[in-house]
């Protein structure tokens, strides 16, 4: 199974969904702008990540150093041996007696939580999955993780992240610990080593806690902590809500390096004018060149389109291909009419009745526009069976037809506005199926 795309079409969050319902074994490679990731599942579950810009950051032992786990002597020590034996690395700190084998365990997790979270904030890339590439990982130490949790964090992460944005605007900033609290003691909630001059907070705040020192920046102390960047940049914020951190010195002022031309040409720009990006001024002194280069570009472009092994050109796909793709559509669109099923739950639990149209879920905040429509961007159907105390979803294929795997019927709750006979209907109503598009 080979499946490829853009991240403009399927959000890594469906893949994701998808890759774990159909519990697939195999590696997901996607590409963004500034970097490439690699994630390894195992039975629709994650046991690895990689990442190509940030490889030695996020190696194992760089981690377990920055974090202060262990140093820079015994890791280098442990790396010799590894090339002599061949061992893995965790295994030789556990041997060692370098770090425990829970700090082994959350370093794994962390380095999988700091690639794949990092992604699913891309608003654009390319993704394909492969099930006979090799899947490597430490089956001693490293607990596969589900989709589930994953896709819950993520979500919880997208959705809290502007809001801690607006205590901690930016990632530059300094912070240092507030008069008279320089020395106060935070420990993990339930940790025996409260007591007097201690303040039980959650783990992610003890951690960061340890960092704040004025002079290193929020991203210097979150490449430190032990936690994901999500739980550091929370706890940052929760600090400050506490009243323990202040702002430290201003963040210094770096003026990115600009090419000579920029510089050249952005001397003559209006005060208000937007920055001039690199390379700008050459290509405006050429509007003829340009102009050939755009009709070059644009008949490249139509002439990709039709390539048959073009990831975007599902039709002139081999035939297996088209197979895997149309499978991969169908899973993309039973997984959110899942999502729709759960949240006309929501609805109804929040409200004490049933949606009368999709456009209620939507209106209420409770799903986005793209997530009531189908991969091919149709509306799913919702229909509001009152008198049979049920209501059902309804899918369609690529030819547009109503697919009976993409349809189901689902009951409605014992009691319900909608089972609640009224006197009130209009009399030229007729009783049945009620259809809501």
């Amino acid at each position: 199974m080979g499946l490829e795309g853009t991240l403009r079409v399927f959000s890594l969050s469906d893949i994701f969904q998808v890759l774990g319902l159909q519990k697939k074994s195999g590696v997901l490679s996607v590409e963004g702008d500034e970097d490439s990731i690699s994630v390894s599942f195992l039975g629709g579950q994650v046991v690895s990540a990689e990442s190509s810009a940030k490889r030695l950051e996020t190696r194992l032992g760089s981690l377990l150093v920055r974090a202060g786990r262990i140093s820079e002597e015994d890791l280098q020590r442990v790396l010799e041996i590894q090339k002599e034996t061949q061992q893995r690395l965790g295994f030789l700190l556990i041997r060692e007696r370098l770090v425990s084998p829970e700090d082994l365990r959350d370093a794994l997790r962390l380095q999988i939580s700091r690639i794949v979270y990092a992604a699913f904030r891309w608003p654009d890339g390319r993704f394909r999955f492969s099930q006979d590439a090799p899947i490597d990982y430490d089956a001693d130490h490293m607990s596969p993780v589900s989709t589930e949790s994953v896709l819950m964090e993520a979500a919880q992460m997208l959705d809290e992240w502007p809001l801690i944005q607006k205590k901690v605007p930016s990632m530059r900033r300094v912070y240092k610990r507030a008069p008279g609290v320089e020395n106060l003691h935070l420990v993990p909630t339930g940790s025996t080593l409260a007591g007097e001059g201690t303040l039980a907070v959650s783990k992610a705040e003890a951690e960061v806690w340890k960092w704040i020192d004025g002079r290193h920046s929020v991203q210097e102390i979150l490449e430190r902590a032990f936690v994901s960047d999500f739980d550091g940049y929370k706890a940052v914020g929760e600090l400050i809500d506490r009243h323990l951190l202040v702002e430290g010195p201003a963040e210094p002022e770096r003026i990115p390096e600009e090419e000579p031309a920029m510089r050249e040409d952005s001397s003559r720009e209006a005060p208000w004018a937007p920055p001039v990006r690199p390379g700008a001024a050459r290509v405006a002194r050429g509007g003829a060149p340009l102009l050939a280069w755009l009709i070059l570009v644009g008949i490249a472009a139509g002439g990709a389109l039709l390539v048959s092994r073009n990831p975007v050109n599902v039709f002139m796909k081999p035939r297996r291909e088209a197979r895997e793709t149309g499978s991969f559509l169908k899973a993309v669109s039973l997984d959110r009419l899942v999502g729709i099923e759960r949240a006309v739950r929501v609805f109804y639990d929040s409200t004490g009745r049933y949606p009368r149209s999709l456009d209620d879920l939507v209106a209420n905040g409770i799903l986005n526009e793209s997530l009531v429509r189908d991969p091919w961007n149709r509306r799913y159907r919702y229909i509001l069976r009152s008198e049979d105390g049920k209501f059902g979803l309804y899918g369609r294929n690529s030819a547009g037809e109503i697919d009976l795997d993409l349809s189901f019927d689902r009951s409605l709750a014992p009691v319900s506005d909608a089972l609640i006979p009224t006197t009130r209907r209009a009399p030229e109503v007729i009783p049945g199926v009620q259809v809501i598009e």
